[in-house]
């Protein structure tokens, strides 16, 4: 979700209703299969050795210029989260090789306008997400990342001291995050979650102190969809239950327990998706 511009939930989908007109409709019962996604969460690595500046003229230039190649267990971010290079090594950003301890550029990340650190776009998770995440003070090919995961409350090790070390580093394998709204949401804690947006959003199967977001919105991967010739951005309609009897007329080319949302009365409310 974007940083708080109003309760953008209810006002919208109040809106859309009216907006719209749109009345429910009886048509031919359809069966259709639903892939829900498995998501995955990256666990905290364990890096205890002391912090290294190598030397980047002795190292492989990957990244189009912007990194160097070297050892992926070095490194506080996972492998399988950077492009590989030869052998065991991975290109990794040029600023994260020189950072010697020291600490990443500060930004404000977009959700809730929490602390962040300017993350290169070499990094896949950031690359994933570029058109949603901001830029905010960062470099053109860096984008703000934040200093405590959403959705789980953990220090992502970004915005502390970082680098790469001298001794490799354990753990950082993928997990399954907890989800919710039959796999479209992501569980995040309360505080989290924009202020004036926590009264739209429910607990559902989420643990205590937790909230079920529309994963696509906390991701930053929202899909875009067209409804009646308008622009706009799929929603589950657990996120949205007053249109769920309007699904066969504003699916819009979402999935089967989806609507479009429209863009034309989203953005005003901060919609994310239609920036």
């Amino acid at each position: 979700m974007t940083p708080a511009r109003g309760a953008w939930l209810r006002s919208v989908v109040v809106v859309a209703v009216a907006a719209l007109g749109v009345a429910c409709s009886i048509g031919e019962a359809t069966t259709e299969t639903v892939t829900l996604p498995v998501r995955a969460r990256k666990e905290t690595r364990t890096c205890e050795s002391p912090f290294v500046k190598p030397d980047l003229s002795t190292l492989e230039s990957c990244g189009d210029g912007k990194g160097h190649c070297f050892d992926g267990a070095k490194t506080g971010i996972p492998a399988q989260n950077l492009t590989a290079c030869s052998g065991a090594d991975v290109c990794l950003p040029d600023a994260l090789l020189t950072a010697g301890g020291g600490k990443l550029k500060a930004c404000t990340f977009f959700l809730g306008n929490k602390p962040g650190a300017c993350l290169s776009l070499l990094v896949k998770d950031i690359e994933a997400n570029k058109d949603m995440l901001k830029q905010d003070v960062c470099e053109p090919d860096e984008r703000c990342a934040p200093c405590v995961d959403p959705t789980n409350g953990k220090d992502t090790q970004l915005c502390g001291d970082i680098g790469v070390y001298e001794a490799p580093c354990s753990g950082g394998e993928a997990a399954r995050a907890p989800t919710c709204c039959h796999g479209f949401g992501v569980c995040m804690n309360e505080e989290a979650a924009p202020e004036d947006s926590r009264g739209d959003l429910s607990r559902e199967t989420c643990g205590e102190k937790q909230l079920c977001a529309p994963a696509a919105m906390v991701e930053g991967t929202p899909v875009k969809c067209d409804v009646l010739g308008v622009a706009g951005v799929c929603l589950d309609t657990c996120f949205a239950g007053m249109l769920k009897p309007t699904t066969p007329v504003m699916r819009g080319g979402c999935g089967p327990t989806e609507v479009c949302l429209p863009c034309v009365v989203g953005k005003s409310q901060g919609m994310p998706g239609c920036d």
